[in-house]
């Protein structure tokens, strides 16, 4: 299993649910871990990604650990025991 956990207002999607697992199996990368997520809770794509599968500048994905935007981005490989950080970046004043 990959363990996904998400905060922000992405929680809005997920029931209020913060770290749930999905099949490693069925993922290859992050865009696939997206899409599997967006059957699971319809709408959550578009807070993620783009319409180019590229992610949003105010998101950050984290794969143990690692930013994605430093490796191979949304093409990041995934396998089974991965930990998998979908957080929204936080502005204010």
């Amino acid at each position: 299993m990959i363990t996904v956990n998400v905060s922000g207002h992405l929680k809005d999607f997920t029931g209020k649910k913060r770290q749930f697992e999905v099949p490693g199996s069925a993922i290859n990368n992050v865009v696939d871990l997206i899409e599997y997520l967006n059957r699971l809770f319809p709408g959550i794509k578009e807070r993620i990604l783009d319409d180019q599968d590229i992610t949003r500048q105010y998101v950050n994905i984290f794969v143990n650990g690692e930013d994605i935007r430093a490796s191979e981005k949304e093409n990041t490989k995934l396998k089974e025991g991965d930990k998998v950080h979908i957080l929204p970046s936080v502005a204010g004043g």
